[in-house]
């Protein structure tokens, strides 16, 4: 199989929809004021906020496409962090998250990505347990954070009509919100480009060198030399500072499980449902989405990095709690699930720290590691490494030709009879329906590859085909045809998500050949 290496820049993508090809992988040298390692949401975010200066950045990913790390098993919440009593407000996390929270809203409009307040209800089951909600809320209070309100079952009831009669009460925060964790750094990494950063996909860092004034960085594809390195590369992140000795921190890798409702369930919560904790590793929810499917689990467990494996002792305890909130819900209407980690800063306190600082031990080298949540947090990380290469001496020059605006590929599901007309008018392939479950066009797939997707799942990120009832078994042969046409390559070339991820081994002329010379 070909490999595909991509060097994304504004003229690959976003004028003529092809990313330059490399026969072999390699790249040639490179060097760069400013190396980000990962392209999940901390990295992406970052390298836009690094965007509005006259800065030199590049960013690697190992993978195919961005956001495919730990920020694609995030459930998306948007919410300041004040959901436990082990929260406190000198945590590097909270001045995090207090400094992002503000800005979400806003950089979501800018990026045109969906953005939904949904409000949760911290609930018990258990009549003792209100004395700890009372806590939460005179603390919540006494912070300026808003004045959290106490709904007893019955009122409860009305909000929420199909929460289980154990339910005793809950607390509600309106503030909660959720985001697609991909689609966010998706957009992210796509402004950062348009304003020059440049993308380097299926880039692994192998290993690091330092001296005084430079890094070198190893890498599958050859080596690239900076001057600062941020290191945001999500679960492997302590890993990556290891190569250079930089990892002045501990993290401790927990497994979640999560799962997916059909969009027939949404009418079951319209806000974040959550059961207070009672014990550790037991974080039982149920989230709406912005595309109108809920979000159920989180059990978690310290375990192995790679493990992202599911198994039905999983599913039957997630679904045995999500019951305990809403009884209605069905196995029957689970259309898939997936395994995700946090990254704890400190095991004693759980997530309630993270880390974003330059090292003590390697100058110009930044880490930067939240966990929960790193979404709601990623905004603020972003200005703070800012902060930090400015307090390092780094100057950084404002950029008059930095462009916040993104156009958002048209969701035409969404629009109007009239909206729709005059698409297809603009451009036929939007009358052409692809994926059924969720009205995805042959237009917006098509565009879905212009803007950089290469595969199954990358065109899946981007405008959802495969996401529904059927999970692709009807668009899947579809899709695969139309990147295999825009990209020019043959459909067993085509893959879910890079690698040896291909989903049509052969074409049907080429096994009949097969089976007649075996046999």
């Amino acid at each position: 199989m070909r490999v595909v290496s991509l060097w994304i820049s504004r003229a690959s993508i976003y004028l003529d929809g092809r990313s330059r090809r490399e026969k072999d992988g390699k790249m040639p040298a490179v060097e760069t004021e400013i190396l980000i390692i990962g392209a999940g949401i901390l990295g992406a975010a970052t390298a836009r906020e690094l965007s509005r200066y006259k800065a030199d950045v590049t960013v690697v990913e190992k993978n195919v496409d961005v956001g495919w790390g730990i920020t694609k098993a995030n459930v998306g919440v948007v919410c300041q962090g004040r959901d436990t009593l082990e929260f406190r407000p000198e945590y590097h996390r909270t001045r995090l998250l207090w400094k992002a929270l503000p800005l979400m809203e806003p950089l979501c409009k800018e990026l045109e990505v969906p953005f939904k307040r949904v409000g949760a209800y911290l609930m018990i089951r258990d009549q003792v347990l209100k004395e700890k909600l009372d806590k939460l809320a005179k603390r919540t209070e006494s912070l300026g954070l808003g004045a959290d309100k106490y709904y007893p079952y019955p009122e409860l009831k009305e909000k929420e009509p199909f929460i289980s009669p154990e339910i005793k009460g809950g607390l509600h925060d309106p503030e909660i919100a959720v985001v697609h964790p991909v689609y966010l750094t998706q957009a992210l990494m796509e402004n950062a480009t348009r304003n020059g950063v440049k993308l380097m996909l299926e880039t692994e860092v192998t290993g690091i060198r330092a001296d005084h004034t430079t890094f070198t960085v190893l890498t599958n594809r050859g080596e690239i030399k900076a001057r600062y390195v941020i290191n945001a590369a999500g679960e492997w992140v302590d890993k990556i500072a290891a190569m250079v000795g930089a990892d002045d921190f501990v993290l401790f890798p927990i497994k979640g499980y999560v799962g997916v409702l059909d969009r027939n369930c949404a009418q079951l919560a319209g806000s974040l449902l959550a059961v207070l904790p009672e014990e550790p590793g037991d974080m039982n929810i149920v989230v709406p989405t912005v595309e109108g499917n809920l979000l159920f689990g989180i059990q978690l467990q310290i375990n192995r990095r790679h493990d992202r494996s599911t198994t039905g002792h999983m599913a039957r305890l997630a679904l045995r709690n999500a019951r305990k909130l809403i009884p209605e819900i069905s196995e029957k209407d689970v259309i898939n699930s997936f395994c995700g980690y946090l990254m704890f800063r400190n095991f004693e306190i759980g997530w309630h720290e993270c880390e974003v600082a330059m090292s003590e031990r390697v100058p110009r080298f930044i880490n930067m590691t939240i966990g929960y949540p790193g979404v709601s947090a990623s905004p603020g990380a972003a200005l703070e490494v800012v902060e930090i290469l400015q307090r390092d001496g780094l100057g950084l020059e404002p950029d008059p030709g930095f462009d916040p605006k993104r156009e958002d590929i048209p969701d035409f599901s969404l629009l109007s009879e009239r909206e729709r007309k005059a698409l297809i008018k603009r451009d036929p392939r939007y009358g052409h329906v692809v994926c059924r479950c969720e009205t995805v066009t042959e237009g917006e797939i098509v565009e879905a590859i212009r803007r950089g997707a290469t595969t199954l799942d990358g065109v899946k990120f981007r405008v959802r085909p495969g996401t529904g009832r059927c999970q692709g078994g009807f668009c899947g042969p579809r899709v695969t045809r139309i990147i295999a046409r825009e990209l020019g390559i043959p459909e067993t070339e085509v893959t879910k998500s890079g690698g040896a991820s291909t989903q049509v081994p052969l074409r049907t002329k080429q096994l009949l050949e097969k089976g007649g010379a075996d046999g």
